[in-house]
């Protein structure tokens, strides 16, 4: 009886595992490109799923990294003064402070490092073209984030083992776009391999804690770029950071002998 519950709830894990939403960004709400958007980055649905980790095919190829932003018509939209942009996801962005640093949700955009060692790799300021983030329950009642840029924070960064920080070919240690990385972490003057050790394991992103906002979930992010900011304020993706492993998942686990990762 015990080994046949125990593959009940195994048959639960795995189709709950298949069904289980997205992290990312799933449905775009609506998108209004402002005044001045840079010419062909309009298209909204570029925001949807992961971010990219590998940019400029056919033009200048190259992984993603802090010193290499994402560049593509493909890969990123463009919101231009007064104008926005909102996402919705297939699960609600949850406030949850067991999130490592508190962090609940992820904006990628692409902020990238100015390299005062060409081609080597030493950061200096970061260029990141500001967005306000705003977040909602219902799409109705908004709460701005304070603090943070929605094309800011961390730049990404897609992989772990590249050769330097224009490398031409693509890794194959994927970094992991649902982690955060620590917001008391300051890049200023770190070599490439440096930010890659400070990273650890993150891709990167700016990071929202809803907290700060008084949430306890949100279904909705919505990023403006006010008239007279005076730049083009460009977003590749949204991630919501997940909790703590699922029950079923921990049991699945257990029963089969292995450890897996949320």
């Amino acid at each position: 009886m015990m080994r046949s519950r125990c593959a009940v709830v195994l048959v639960f894990c795995l189709f709950s595992t298949v069904a289980a939403a997205t992290p990312f960004a799933s449905s775009v709400v609506s998108y209004d490109p402002g005044t001045n958007p840079a010419a062909g980055y309009t298209d909204p649905a570029t925001v949807l799923g992961p971010p990219e980790r590998f940019t400029g095919e056919g033009v200048f190829p190259g992984a993603v990294t802090p010193f290499n932003a994402p560049f593509g018509a493909d890969e990123i939209v463009s919101i231009g003064e007064g104008g926005s942009l909102i996402v919705s996801f297939d699960e609600p962005i949850i406030d949850d402070p067991a999130n490592p640093f508190g962090i609940d949700l992820l904006i990628f955009g692409n902020a990238f490092y100015f390299d005062t060692d060409f081609p080597n790799g030493i950061a200096g300021a970061l260029a990141n073209d500001g967005g306000i983030i705003e977040l909602s329950q219902d799409g109705l009642s908004w709460h701005a984030v304070p603090g943070v840029d929605a094309d800011g924070g961390f730049p990404t960064l897609g992989y772990l083992d590249l050769a330097g920080p224009f490398d031409p070919s693509p890794g194959t240690m994927p970094t992991d776009f649902l982690l955060p990385v620590d917001p008391s972490f300051d890049p200023t003057g770190l070599s490439f391999d440096q930010i890659v050790a400070g990273y650890n394991g993150s891709g990167g992103g700016a990071g929202v804690d809803l907290a700060a906002v008084e949430l306890t979930s949100a279904q909705f992010v919505r990023i403006t770029n006010p008239i007279g900011s005076g730049v083009n304020t460009e977003i590749d993706a949204f991630a919501r950071v997940p909790g703590p492993a699922a029950p079923c998942i921990l049991l699945g686990a257990l029963f089969t002998g292995r450890r897996r990762r949320a």
